[in-house]
């Protein structure tokens, strides 16, 4: 309202004199504003329609499995946390170490520490190292995967694009704080644009790749630790 208030006061005198005898003429002085503020936001916003926000998330990724051997106990998948700045829908990018940025129309479907540990679930599921793999409590499992998220984000550097995941997972035994089997992983994969669908994409295979390690690594562990 102010921008059409502005817009009438530097209106010469002539041009508020035209404005009164031929093209407004007839018109009351708030049909004139609203005219005018019509005017300011299509100019302001084009005319166009806004865009729709999208959503993405992760998926299952085709890796390799250990072969049928003993199933160990019942594995328990705890949330995983993750840090402060990423504790959003938004999907994050960033252009430089110093800033910080997301995107407002391009969104997880859920909160992305919350699909990275369903996704892990699914892997351990799916591996047949563990008679049964449960995501919520119930009862006090032999086991508990424990994971925690320093990143996950689009980086863009220059004309080259990279999808990137930290992530540290740690195994280990419900009364006890010394893991069976912890490791971090951070590592980019390289998009070939900036599209959000490319960096969800890329993070689904960062995270089948550390899955696919960790998959093999936790037998071993739980063979050590007997």
């Amino acid at each position: 309202m102010r921008k059409v208030f502005k817009i009438l006061s530097t209106l010469s005198p002539w041009s508020r004199q035209a404005i009164g005898s031929k093209a407004f003429a007839g018109m009351t002085i708030a049909g004139t504003l609203l005219v005018l503020a019509a005017m300011t936001l299509t100019a302001c916003f084009g005319g166009s329609t806004s865009e729709p926000t999208r959503y993405y998330t992760l998926a299952v990724e085709n890796i390799d499995m250990p072969s049928a051997g003993n199933a160990s106990g019942r594995l328990q998948v705890r949330k995983f946390t993750i840090e402060n700045a990423y504790q959003r829908n938004n999907i994050v990018y960033r252009e430089s170490a110093y800033d910080f940025m997301f995107y407002d129309l391009d969104l997880w479907a859920s909160r992305p520490e919350q699909m990275v540990a369903q996704v892990a679930a699914e892997y351990l599921e799916k591996s047949g190292i563990f008679q049964a793999v449960d995501t919520r409590a119930s009862g006090k499992p032999e086991l508990e995967l424990l994971g925690h998220i320093d990143a996950i984000e689009e980086i863009d550097e220059g004309s080259s694009q990279y999808a990137r995941l930290s992530i540290k997972l740690t195994l280990q035994k419900p009364d006890s704080d010394a893991p069976l089997w912890e490791k971090r992983f951070d590592e980019r994969q390289s998009v070939s644009s900036r599209e959000p669908r490319l960096v969800a994409e890329a993070i689904s295979k960062l995270l089948g790749k550390y899955m696919e390690e960790a998959i093999a690594a936790i037998p071993q562990a739980l063979q050590a630790a007997q």
